[in-house]
């Protein structure tokens, strides 16, 4: 895409952020994962089994993806669902990821809540390695996408304004060489048409000005 799209699709990006929550938003992360990545396996839940404390799996890179995108963020609330996501997926999903991906819709940054856990986990789990996923990665991730795809994730279209570049005088000289073999020659006896007095009011021209017009 060009720079133009790019800044368009920037607009609607942040203005999809605003209003994903929870379901909505992972319904996002899945379309756009999916586009992205073909090992990607976008888990839904399946009755007394949920999702297996996943909402993501990366086959080839191995990676385990938690999503917590909360209307409200409370630091005990993202605590309590960070803990019990790593210990279900340590349980249910034992030896199917290297990787543990907490994906959220914090568009401002990372919560510093979440930036001790992660340390926390990472001393805690040292065979195991550990990520964020917010704003800044999930639009990167997007325009890593063509077009098409990239309209599908954002669920809008992205125009396109045809733009002409690297015209040089090479390429100019045929359409000039036209253009005044065109022109019709001047013709100093050709007769001019007589002022109309209507202009000449207007631009209040009088006195000799006046009288060298020809008025009709």
């Amino acid at each position: 895409m060009r720079y133009e799209q790019r800044a368009y699709a920037r607009v609607k990006f942040l203005e999809l952020m605003a209003e994903l929550y929870e379901n909505e938003f992972e319904d996002f992360f899945h379309r756009l994962m999916c586009l992205r990545y073909p090992d990607f396996l976008d888990v839904r839940t399946a009755g007394s089994l949920g999702d297996m404390s996943a909402d993501g799996l990366s086959l080839h890179s191995r990676k385990l993806y938690a999503c917590y995108a909360p209307q409200t963020v409370k630091p005990s609330k993202i605590r309590k669902k960070f803990d019990g996501d790593l210990s279900g997926a340590l349980v249910k999903r034992n030896g199917q990821f290297d990787t543990f991906v907490f994906v959220h819709n914090d568009r401002r940054g990372v919560h510093p809540e979440v930036t001790a856990m992660l340390s926390e986990a990472k001393v805690n789990k040292p065979s195991l390695n550990f990520e964020q996923m917010g704003s800044r990665r999930l639009w990167h991730e997007c325009m890593q996408l063509n077009q098409v795809a990239a309209e599908d994730v954002l669920r809008c279209e992205i125009p396109i304004k045809e733009m002409t570049f690297g015209i040089g005088m090479d390429d100019l000289e045929p359409l000039l060489k036209q253009l005044q073999e065109l022109r019709t020659p001047p013709d100093p006896l050709m007769a001019l048409p007589d002022v109309r007095i209507e202009k000449l009011d207007f631009n209040r021209l009088d006195g000799e000005t006046r009288e060298t017009c020809f008025v009709g």
